[in-house]
């Protein structure tokens, strides 16, 4: 479906959603072609993992994306509240942090 998104103009993929896909796959066919919204996980990472795991997945999909950039890694959607508070924490620091 990619590739016809594309042709219709599409220029970032919104969301790319790590738990029905994978990135490094994406990035690595369309990487020259789209942009990319998303990458940490709504329904995984950003409820029930540690900051830990936070920062490693943001670290993971800027490292991806590398110096040609094309990724505003964020969280795919709306976080909810069972979001704990540290992990939103983790994420803002991890975006600041990645050099």
């Amino acid at each position: 479906m990619i590739p016809h998104l594309i042709d219709a103009g599409v220029d970032v993929l919104d969301p790319v959603q790590p738990e029905c896909m994978d990135f490094g796959e994406i990035h690595a066919q369309f990487g020259d072609r789209l942009s990319f919204h998303g990458t940490i996980g709504t329904q995984s990472t950003m409820p029930f993992g540690t900051p830990d795991d936070v920062r490693r997945e943001v670290f993971k999909n800027l490292e991806i994306a590398g110096e040609k950039g094309g990724l505003f890694v964020c969280p795919t959607h709306l976080l909810e509240p069972n979001v704990p508070v540290e992990n939103v924490v983790a994420y803002i620091k991890a975006c600041q942090d990645f050099k």
